[in-house]
């Protein structure tokens, strides 16, 4: 399960939005089961983030679900992966200006974490 724990609207040039979310070990420990949060809005646009798990490398997935005909988004979008025992351990993908269209599903970082 992944639940949306905080939202934070921060005041900058980007006007960039900080969401964070808990995910239940089930996540990481449910191989065969993809888990997708409720979906969330940020600039007019409806979102979900999906977990997948394969192998011993966990994916996560940014789902825009607003898509209509000929519309074309461009994201920044940063996912970090906080490590409760030791925050060295942290892991952190971006991207910047990518590019998403109707009739391709995710906006994904291009590596995954280890579960």
């Amino acid at each position: 399960m992944a639940l949306l724990y905080r939202f934070v609207k921060i005041h900058d040039r980007s006007n960039s939005h900080v969401f964070t979310f808990v995910i239940t070990k089930s996540v990481t420990r449910d191989p065969e089961r993809d888990v997708t949060c409720k979906e969330f809005s940020c600039g007019h646009q409806r979102w979900a983030i999906t977990f997948s798990r394969a192998d011993k490398v966990l994916g996560v997935f940014l789902v825009w679900k607003s898509a209509c005909e000929n519309m074309r988004v461009y994201v920044d979008f940063t996912f970090t992966l906080l490590n409760r025992q030791h925050f060295s351990v942290n892991e952190s993908f971006s991207g910047k200006q990518v590019s998403e269209t109707r009739g391709s599903c995710c906006l994904k970082p291009s590596k995954g974490a280890k579960a």
